[in-house]
């Protein structure tokens, strides 16, 4: 049984409504993602109050968004409000009339809550044990600090991209001079948290500011896929991306490739807190994340109970894959037994030198590697690939998620090699050669499961006089084509360089195996 429902966040910038489908099999699905620019933190009479013309298109936009809802038949609608309707002096008169307009309850979160959304997102769909992470709003700015996964800091400073080019960058193009007594007040704003100096570790990026700043710069080196999430820029990106947008005029900065047209005003003012805040880091290293405030709270309202944080992140992503495309998990499970299986007999006589987070690779590339069956069964490896590089997978960055891809659709070396030449950017040679083997493995693993029925068990390799020899331990007689048993070999003898033969077959189930 499907279930629906969604999120509206209500910002200072703008408006956000998700519609979420939440399938029988636990799977968390975006059904619908629409975004009204209302500028709410720009909508302030000299009360503090959110003035009337911001009023009029709040509800306006609010009653669209309820009749989606009701259109779609979704029940529960949690909604959620920021900096410029916290701020606000009329903020309960605001809400009382959203919800008698149009029956929906708003919740205020305050900046610390805010702050920890942010997190609980990040934590729970990147793989970092330390970092500090930053959402640049239209009227605050949060930023967190976490290490071992725990949150340590955060705090919610008054100031976002909207406020800060009103107050500070208000001309087309801003001057050296304007850019750096921005930087300086940013610069003491931050010292202000004495936690978050020094620190030396990653800053991750989420929301409207950071999804721009990854897609301008994807779009200016031509980056072989267009994920944004743990996308990496250096300070040296950043910067030069500053530089350059500050002497195009508005106009022309409208029509930058991959800039929204509704942030091209306020966006020099977002880039100048992630360079302020790298520097007060003292790191070299920003990440962009897709992933922000609803995705936190969607974590919370979809947890059990005590059960916030994920404890495997990629095994969350990798589950959440075979549940979307209806992959047979027992059968892969077994593929990705009898493959790891093969990677540590093949390391007990030093065929390769590969490290646990190759093994982890190859474990996810084969639990995923029937993914693309779900669109067509003829064609099932060209799809795997495709979904994998087009589709987010959580927990892994670019390359290895590139690597899982072409591991998990691999047919034959050829093949493999001519798909790897259209992400020569981000794979190496190594990568290629990496993912080639983990193919290999992953693919003769499949075939001894042909019939799955897991009737392969267990498998043994031993090394004698330049030959890799494979003993298999079944629960019953194989029912394979020779041919395409001594193809399989062949394309694993290649991939390492050294020749595979079956060698024997041992029948039975032994319980003390």
């Amino acid at each position: 049984m499907e279930d629906k429902f969604a999120i509206i966040d209500l910002g200072s910038n703008s408006a956000r409504l998700v519609v979420y489908r939440k399938e029988d099999v636990g799977t968390i699905l975006e059904e619908d993602n629409i975004k009204s620019v209302l500028r709410l933190s720009s909508l302030m009479n000299q009360k503090g109050e959110i003035s009337s013309t911001g009023v009029e298109k709040t509800i306006h936009c609010l009653k669209r968004y309820k009749q989606i809802c009701d259109l779609r038949g979704i029940g529960q609608i949690y909604g959620i409000a920021t900096a410029a309707v916290r701020s606000a002096m009329n903020k309960e008169d605001l809400l009382a009339t959203i919800y008698n307009e149009t029956g929906i309850q708003f919740r205020i979160l305050d900046g610390n809550k805010e702050a920890y959304y942010g997190y609980l997102a990040i934590v729970n769909t990147m793989e970092y044990r330390e970092a500090i992470t930053i959402d640049i709003g239209g009227g605050s700015t949060e930023i967190t600090y976490f290490k071992e996964r725990e949150l340590i800091e955060s705090f919610s400073f008054p100031f976002g991209a909207v406020i800060l080019t009103e107050k500070y960058l208000p001309s087309e193009m801003p001057s050296v001079d304007e850019i750096i007594h921005i930087k300086s007040l940013l610069r003491d704003q931050f010292s202000q948290e004495n936690w978050i100096a020094g620190k030396k570790c990653p800053v991750i990026a989420m929301g409207g500011t950071a999804r721009n700043i990854a897609r301008v710069h994807q779009k200016r080196r031509q980056y072989s896929i267009s994920s944004l999430h743990n996308y990496q820029m250096t300070y040296q990106d950043v910067e030069e991306i500053l530089e350059w947008l500050r002497q195009v005029p508005l106009s022309k900065r409208r029509e930058v490739n991959g800039l929204s047209k509704d942030r091209a005003d306020i966006f020099l003012a977002g880039i100048c807190v992630f360079l302020t805040l790298m520097e007060s880091v003292q790191t070299d290293l920003l990440y962009t994340s897709n992933k922000g405030l609803r995705d936190g709270l969607l974590f919370e309202v979809n947890s059990k109970q005590g059960d916030v944080i994920l404890p495997d992140v990629l095994e969350y992503g990798t589950q959440q894959f075979m549940n979307r495309y209806r992959v047979n998990a027992i059968h892969s499970q077994h593929v990705a037994n009898l493959a790891t299986q093969l990677f540590d007999e093949l390391k007990k006589i030093h065929l390769h030198e590969w490290d646990e987070s190759e093994r982890k690779l190859l474990e996810t590339s084969a639990r995923l590697h029937d993914i693309g069956r779900s669109v067509n069964i003829i064609e099932s490896s060209k799809h795997t690939r495709y979904l994998l590089e087009n589709v987010l997978l959580i927990g892994c960055t670019h390359r290895e998620r590139l690597i899982i891809a072409l591991a998990a659709s691999y047919k034959n070396n050829k093949q493999l090699q001519k798909w790897a030449l259209s992400h020569q950017d981000i794979l190496s040679k190594e990568d290629v050669e990496t993912a080639l083997k983990l193919g290999a493995l992953i693919q003769i693993a499949r075939f001894f499961d042909r019939m799955i029925n897991q009737s392969v068990y267990k498998i043994q390799i031993a090394d004698a006089n330049k030959k890799v020899k494979i003993n298999l331990f079944l629960k019953d007689q194989p029912w394979w084509e020779e041919q395409e048993l001594q193809d399989h070999l062949k394309r694993l003898s290649k991939a390492f360089g050294m020749s595979f033969i079956l060698n024997e077959l041992h029948m039975g189930m032994n319980i003390y195996e």
